[in-house]
């Protein structure tokens, strides 16, 4: 099995005029300069995926979330300086509507409804993955399937 090295993590939130996605641009020193995407990361030595999605998401955003769920996507990538392809399981976390505190990664971010979330977002994957959310988040059998329990 090719070991999992990245992970992604879709913060959402609700506010009074429903369903907000958080997508992140890339600050122009990072490497892919000027995407849209959620928050992503490496995986450390000795960490689940999970728990790097966790780690990456108070790192990337300050935030701590409200719940914590698996999402039923994986991307595939193919990255050609290793020849390799990755696989990248998403998350997705419920948090407070606030701004986030952007790491150097980021030079901004928008607050999104489902559809302009989706327009943004760079890669396709990103898009799958949104796409995906909506019909999780309003299964309760799925959701409480995908929970992560957080020890608080």
């Amino acid at each position: 099995m090719t070991p999992i090295k990245y992970v992604d993590v879709f913060p959402f939130t609700w506010t009074d005029d429903g369903l907000r996605f958080l997508l992140l641009r890339r600050a122009a020193e990072n490497t892919y300069p000027g995407i849209w995407q959620p928050v992503a990361g490496k995986i450390k030595v000795g960490e689940t995926a999970w728990q790097a999605a966790l780690r990456e998401l108070g790192e990337e955003t300050g935030f701590t979330p409200l719940a914590f769920y698996a999402l039923d996507h994986v991307s595939s990538y193919y990255l050609h300086p290793s020849d390799e392809i990755i696989h990248v399981p998403a998350f997705i976390a419920e948090v407070r509507y606030q701004d986030p505190i952007p790491s150097h990664e980021h030079d901004t971010f928008l607050w999104l409804p489902l559809e302009k979330a989706i327009a943004t977002a760079s890669w396709e994957p990103y898009r799958k993955a949104l796409r995906s959310i909506p019909k999780l988040i309003d299964s309760s059998p799925a959701l409480a399937l995908a929970k992560i329990l957080l020890i608080k």
